[in-house]
C-alpha cells in the first residue's frame, strides 16, 4: 500500500521538499489512511503537514470526530485546524445545495490553513484530500448519466492546481485492509449510508451490483478508464495550445487569427 501511494505520488509530482501540505481528515477510514500516508512519504521527503477538520454541523456526533482527529493529531505531535459552521443555514442562504456548501467551506478552510500555517511565506503550499478509486468511478459515471464529454468522463484528476490526491488509484477495500492490519480504528459518518445524494445511489445501487454481479474489479477498472481519459484530455489541451500559438496571436483582450 505505502510502496503504491510513493509510487503515484511521485508519477504525478504531487509533493515537492519544504512544501506546506494541508491534508483533509474527517477521521473516516480514508483521510484516515491518507494521513498515515503522508506520514509515511515524509520519512522519503521532507515537508510540513497541517490536519485540517471540518465540522459541517450536520450530525450530533460530529464533536466526537474532531475529538477523535486532534487526539490522533496530539499522538503524532501535527498542528490541527479546526473549522465549525452551519453548512445547511449557508447553503440556505447561499441557495446552494449542501454539497456544494460544504465544499466551499472546506475549501476555503484549506485555504486558511495554508495561510496560518505558511512561516516561509514563498513556498507551496498543496491541499492533500482523501479521494480514491471509488469515488473516480462514482464521478465519471454521475457525469456520464447527466451528459457530459471528455472533461466529465475524467473522473477526478490526480492534480488540480494545488489540490492533490494521493489515494486516488486504491479501493476502500485496501484502505479498510491497511487501517485493520494497522490497529487503527475510524470514525463512521451515517450520512454516507443515506441515498439522499445521487452519488450515494450510485456508490450502493449501480458499481455495487456492477462489482457483486458483473465483475469484482468493475470499480478499479472504471477509475483507471477515468484516469487514461485524463490522459487523453491532457494531451489533447496541450497540441491544442500548440496549435493555437501557430495561427492566434492574443493582444490585450483581443485574440488575432491567420486566416490563412
Amino acid at each position: 500500500m505505502i510502496s503504491k501511494v510513493t509510487a503515484f505520488i511521485e508519477e504525478y509530482g504531487m509533493i515537492d521538499a519544504h512544501d506546506l501540505v494541508a491534508a483533509g481528515v474527517s477521521g473516516g477510514a480514508d483521510s484516515l489512511c491518507l494521513l498515515f500516508m503522508l506520514l509515511e512519504y515524509r520519512k522519503k521527503v521532507s515537508f510540513d503537514l497541517v490536519v485540517v477538520h471540518v465540522n459541517h454541523g450536520i450530525r450530533e456526533d460530529a464533536a466526537m470526530d474532531a475529538a477523535f482527529v486532534k487526539a490522533l493529531c496530539e499522538r503524532e505531535n501535527l498542528p490541527f485546524y479546526l473549522v465549525e459552521e452551519d453548512v445547511r443555514k449557508i447553503a440556505k442562504e447561499q441557495r446552494l445545495s449542501e454539497e456544494e456548501a460544504g465544499r466551499m467551506i472546506r475549501y476555503a478552510a484549506f485555504e486558511n490553513a495554508l495561510k496560518e500555517f505558511d512561516d516561509k511565506k514563498d513556498r507551496c503550499g498543496k491541499i492533500a484530500v482523501a479521494h480514491h478509486a471509488g469515488d473516480s468511478a462514482e464521478t465519471l459515471l454521475f457525469h456520464l448519466f447527466r451528459g457530459t464529454g471528455i472533461y466529465g468522463l475524467s473522473g477526478i484528476l490526480p492534480v488540480s492546481g494545488r489540490v492533490i490526491r494521493p489515494l486516488l488509484t486504491c479501493s476502500r477495500e485496501e484502505i479498510e485492509e491497511y487501517l485493520k492490519q494497522k490497529g487503527q480504528d475510524w470514525c463512521m459518518d451515517s450520512t454516507n449510508e443515506e441515498d439522499t445524494y445521487s452519488r450515494n445511489k450510485i456508490r450502493h445501487h449501480i458499481l455495487g451490483y456492477a462489482k457483486e454481479h458483473i465483475n469484482d474489479k468493475s470499480i478499479e477498472h472504471t477509475a483507471n478508464a477515468a484516469l487514461q481519459i485524463a490522459s487523453l484530455r491532457q494531451y489533447l489541451e496541450g497540441e491544442v495550445e500548440k496549435m493555437a500559438s501557430r495561427v492566434a496571436t492574443k493582444r490585450e483582450d483581443e485574440l488575432e487569427t491567420n486566416i490563412e
